[in-house]
């Protein structure tokens, strides 16, 4: 009887924690109404959902996943301030919330579980995003659903609930591509644990073309080429050419039919990397990436009557030798450890301040998961969870195609705190993991 009263006692605590920390969410999103922060990248999201499905360059380059959703909030609201601070707190509240129901579909313990929901809705970071419009607000919550029917199919089987993870993780790579890595190995587990027929598997790469066919058409119409999950050459050559600011002017060949391009047959865009602009390690160091130093630009002149091959040509002529690559691939990896999260890390706000205060956790924390994930492989215990979330952060934490943000951590954060739950439980601790890599 003590022991079932001391189960109910951490129930009763952990059920108040994710009420209070649900409390929190809400507040957070109607004191800092998303609608005040209408500039820079929130507005350029606001104004594509707003302009659907025309949007012009800017729109046809972004995702289109979170451009409808916005379109939708646009039209069933109004505008109104208080609905779109509902509604951007019921996306915050119920985010969590995945996490949890894919941590139990895993198998882990109610009170595990319940955790991760804890840890995941007080985590300030994951808080603070939800008063912005930012595609990450609609992706983690997305991911957080693709994962937990990753975790259901696995459990149950069947061609239905594959198919309703494949949906999933393709809304999800929709909202952000950033993502395509963490759906490519929770998918192709699932079809080595669990094979689906061959009839599955043609109905899936069906659905995913359906899925795809829209953006893929819009894309093509507004830029010139195919480009489903938005345009990435815009980061790629900022990255490689080593400046802080690209200037594009961008023409766009007649499409009057489709009244993609609303207004006029050029556009011209200032782009640069919120990374160029802040001191990653301060208050430690006033280190800054090199590009940070000095106002560099680079112009592009890009037609869409010449579809990617403006772009490409771009590129190519950005002859970077192996000493330049290898020194911004260590910048890139400082970023993704150290970096604030643009745009949630606004001093001047208590939630910003904690969000900028509390960004240190990441790096040993991802420490502790790798550690832990790696000692659990050399027993030869592979589950779903350690090794997705392994890959997944070693592939943002060391990819050199763009200048990493803090932003460009967010899908990974609920990540770990559930494979650190994980590894708490597993009963896996840093000794014992750095004592089997040291005495193989």
């Amino acid at each position: 009887m003590g022991g079932l009263s001391k189960t109910q006692t951490g129930y009763r605590i952990l059920g108040f924690l994710v009420l209070l920390g649900s409390c929190v969410r809400i507040f957070v999103c109607f004191q800092h109404n998303p609608m005040d922060y209408l500039w820079s990248d929130p507005l350029r999201h606001w104004m594509n959902g707003v302009a659907f499905p025309k949007g012009g360059y800017t729109g046809t380059s972004d995702p289109i996943l979170y451009q409808v959703y916005i379109s939708a909030l646009h039209r069933l609201t109004a505008d109104n301030r208080t609905l779109v601070a509902l509604a951007s707190a019921v996306l915050s509240v119920l985010m969590p919330w995945t996490y949890y129901r894919a941590a139990r579909e895993f198998g882990l313990r109610k009170v595990a579980a319940l955790w991760v929901w804890v840890l995941i809705a007080w985590t300030p970071s994951l808080f603070t995003l939800y008063h912005y419009i930012m595609m990450e607000t609609l992706l983690i919550f997305v991911e957080g659903v693709a994962l937990w029917m990753t975790a259901r199919y696995l459990r149950k089987g069947g061609g239905t609930a594959f198919l309703v993870s494949v949906f999933f993780w393709m809304l999800a790579c929709l909202t952000k591509p950033t993502v395509i890595p963490l759906a490519g190995v929770c998918l192709l587990w699932s079809w080595w644990k669990k094979a689906p027929s061959l009839r599955t598997i043609a109905a899936a790469l069906v659905l995913a073309g359906v899925l795809v066919l829209p953006s893929a058409i819009r894309s093509k119409i507004g830029l010139g080429f195919v480009a489903p999950f938005g345009n990435t050459w815009l980061t790629k050559i900022q990255h490689r050419s080593g400046a802080r600011t690209i200037y594009v002017h961008f023409y766009h060949s007649s499409r009057e039919y489709f009244h993609v391009h609303s207004h006029s047959s050029q556009y011209d865009l200032l782009f640069g990397s919120p990374s160029c602009y802040i001191e990653p390690l301060w208050p430690l160091s006033h280190w800054e990436i090199r590009r940070a130093y000095k106002d560099s630009w680079t112009t592009l002149t890009v037609n869409s009557a010449h579809g990617s091959g403006d772009w490409e040509n771009a590129y190519n002529s950005l002859h970077v030798g192996w000493r330049e690559w290898l020194a911004q691939w260590r910048e890139n990896v400082v970023l993704f450890l150290f970096a604030p999260s643009w745009p949630e890390t606004a001093m001047h706000e208590w939630d910003g301040w904690l969000t900028y205060v509390t960004r240190w956790m990441w790096a040993p924390l991802i420490v502790f998961v790798l550690v832990s994930n790696v000692g659990e492989f050399r027993r030869r215990c592979f589950d779903l969870v350690p090794v997705a979330v392994t890959l997944f952060t070693l592939f943002l934490a060391l990819q050199n195609v763009a200048t990493t943000e803090g932003r460009y951590r967010k899908p990974v954060e609920p990540l770990l705190l559930l494979n650190l739950v994980w590894a708490v439980r597993s009963n896996r601790t840093v000794g014992a993991a750095m004592g089997e890599i040291a005495n193989p």
